[in-house]
């Protein structure tokens, strides 16, 4: 390897706290990138180390060519697209790190320092939890550290660490302020959570096995505050998403539900339950509420199929507050009605011809649909996460053959049957029960708790649920997904990795989801509706006087006390500083009722104290002796600032005698 010169040869110290602020930046994020990143960052530190030792010189440009190169092709190959969120954050994250094969200069330095903050800020994207939050609070403090190295001979911990303190409290009330006042077009973090296979959250679109594979994440999905008292488990039905498009394998939502337009919202009994729904961070093209509902929120809208749709899809975490009434009914177009009567292309010839039979035999649709209702509790199902595959006659394959299914099976083929007896029907997707918090009151529902369910179409009544999941396996229902699955292959609850089932890690997982949903409440969720009401009960008529003496109050003097308390006056030209430190010395020296008198010299001085208060007689010594040796060094010596620095910290002499007694003239240190 050629050997050259280098021109910018940093302090080690300097470049062991860059490389600890990049790694402080870079290894949290490893849930995100690949792990191959740690790998690439420890060759490039280890190189530039001996760069700095001057054991090794720069790479020559063809290198860091096909390292770049390289290392773009292992973005591209971890990634499905180089345009997702996660491959741009690694695509920055590798250009910090291999910026330090061109680190010459001190802009450089602060160059890689300051991207460093933000990879520290692009880590929010992906997690917003208070957990997240303490954690960029440890990387920047150590950044701050890593800034301050460039300008002190000794960078120790400790005192930068006191300085980084001193920056957050004087910051404090102007974040504060920010917070409060700054005008929002939005909550803090709006940007989605990467990602859409379905461990990620509910899809669009439904084929068997797909509910099986979300149960299987412990991931939340929503939390819900109830105002007053919480539904039965039984009752909780979250309804998200009406499938009513069937091609023979998979369900999804017809065209002209896609297009649909707004309707009025529907008319709530006076039995209304109150809440409020927070989603956890997404892409939200939908919501979820329990039938019958009305939303309260401006960017929302009723849909037919009961449905609440946003304006346009709302990223980030969401909050929503709800009022519904469990017993509406539920009523549909006829056009509906004849879109869910359609089988698909793919023939279940026996399926079909038991539900010929049924119509046949039961002229009256509500006699068809309690005929599939027995059907389904006669027969030996099995409630499974791990059902067998089926072929291209899914629907017969499960009801005659593997009976072995989950609750996406029970769903789309009592759909099938209902469809092929004549009775419109349709499944509705969403998540079914939940956890409830006992700690401070709310419900948590989790992808684990998805769930399918089916609606049937009865003349004169609407549209009525039917849970066939119910019949085959009712402790689902009845007690919730964690009770009805565990001990099942394959369920998070028997993981060796999971503690769900000991009640300790239960009330600490409670205790740690309280201050996340706190967290998530009143500062994540702080959008510009929150902020008006915050206002308004704090000013009452918002107007700019009142909210110039806010920022004032809140802002302008807490700064204003920081800046005279932090800032020191620059010192005066030709004032003599040994001199000002000695006669800061007799004036304490005055208070115990010693005075110099006028005229006296410092050494009279010094000799009538030895005479009259010999207590005090060695430490006035030796500040006249600090005092006369600073007189005569030149001011931009060592030996100067050493002596004058000696002579200011004596100046007190209680500090520098530590208690006298006066009667006695004895000294105790």
């Amino acid at each position: 390897m050629a050997t050259t010169k280098i021109n910018f040869v940093a302090q080690r110290q300097s470049v062991i706290w860059l490389l600890l602020a990049q790694l402080a930046a870079l290894a949290p994020q490893i849930g995100v990138l690949p792990l191959w990143m740690l790998v690439v960052w420890a060759l490039v530190a280890v190189w530039y180390w001996r760069i700095v030792t001057a054991a090794w010189s720069f790479p020559s440009r063809w290198v860091k060519t096909g390292v770049s190169l390289s290392t773009l092709a292992g973005v591209y190959f971890s990634f499905p697209s180089l345009f997702s969120l996660e491959a741009m954050v690694t695509i920055l994250v590798l250009a910090v790190i291999l910026k330090l094969l061109e680190l010459k200069t001190a802009r450089d330095h602060w160059l890689i320092l300051m991207l460093s903050y933000f990879i520290v800020a692009c880590g929010l994207l992906f997690s917003q939890q208070i957990g997240a939050l303490i954690l960029a609070l440890i990387q920047i403090a150590i950044l701050l550290m890593a800034q301050q190295s460039l300008q002190r001979s000794q960078a120790k911990a400790l005192p930068m660490l006191r300085v980084v303190g001193v920056m957050a409290l004087q910051s404090l009330p102007l974040m504060l302020l920010l917070f409060v006042i700054f005008p929002r077009i939005g909550p803090l973090w709006t940007m989605p959570l990467p990602g859409g296979e379905a461990t990620t959250g509910m899809s669009d679109s439904l084929e068997f096995g797909d509910i099986a594979k979300l149960s299987q994440s412990g991931a939340l999905a929503f939390r819900v505050q109830f105002k007053g008292p919480m539904p039965a488990t039984q009752d909780l039905y979250w309804r998200g998403l009406v499938l009513d498009e069937f091609d023979g394998r998979r369900w999804s939502r017809s065209s002209w539900s896609l297009w649909s337009n707004k309707i009025a919202a529907p008319l709530l009994g006076e039995q209304q339950l109150d809440y409020t729904v927070t989603l956890e961070p997404g892409n939200h093209k939908w919501l979820y509420t329990l039938p019958l509902a009305v939303v309260r929120r401006d960017d929302v809208y009723y849909a037919n199929q009961h449905l609440w749709m946003p304006e346009r899809p709302l990223n980030g975490r969401l909050q929503y507050s709800v009022s519904s009434h469990l017993g509406g009914t539920l009523a549909d177009t006829g056009a509906a009605n004849r879109k869910n009567l359609s089988l698909g292309r793919t023939p279940n010839p026996r399926a079909q011809a038991l539900a010929a039979q049924w119509q046949a035999q039961w002229p009256d649709s509500k006699d068809r649909v309690a005929a599939a209702i027995a059907f389904f509790k006669e027969a030996p199902f099995i409630y499974t996460l791990t059902p067998p595959l089926l072929g291209e006659s899914n629907v017969d394959e499960f009801l005659f053959d593997s009976r072995q299914g989950f609750c996406e099976h029970f769903a789309g083929s009592f759909v099938y049957l209902m469809r092929a007896a004549g009775v419109p029907a349709r499944i509705v997707a969403g998540y079914q029960g939940g956890e409830f918090n006992d700690r401070d009151g709310y419900l948590l529902v989790n992808q684990s708790d998805a769930h399918a369910w089916a609606e049937v179409y009865i003349e004169g009544q609407g549209w009525l649920r039917v849970d066939p999941t119910a019949t085959v396996a009712p402790n689902r229902i009845r007690l919730g997904a964690e009770a009805s699955l565990r001990g099942q292959k394959g369920y998070l609850g028997e993981s060796p990795l999971s503690l769900r089932k000991f009640d300790w890690t239960k009330r600490l997982r409670y205790f740690v989801d309280n201050i996340n949903y706190g967290w998530a409440r009143w500062v994540l969720n702080f959008d510009s509706s929150t902020q008006n009401d915050f206002l308004l009960r704090v000013l009452g008529d918002i107007n700019p006087q009142r909210l110039m003496l806010v920022i004032m109050l809140a802002g302008g003097i807490p700064l204003a006390l920081a800046a005279f308390f932090s800032l020191r006056l620059p010192r005066r030209a030709g004032e003599d500083l040994a001199a000002r430190y000695y006669l800061a010395s007799c004036l304490a020296l005055s208070s115990k009722g010693v005075v110099r008198g006028a005229g006296e010299t410092p050494d009279d001085f010094a000799r009538r104290i030895a005479l009259e208060q010999p207590c005090w007689a060695a430490w006035l010594n030796e500040q006249t002796r600090l005092f006369t040796v600073c007189s005569y060094l030149p001011q931009n010596s060592a030996a100067y600032q050493e002596n004058l620095q000696s002579l200011k910290r004596g100046r007190r002499p209680q500090k520098w005698l530590g208690r006298a007694n006066v009667k006695t003239g004895s000294v105790s240190k």
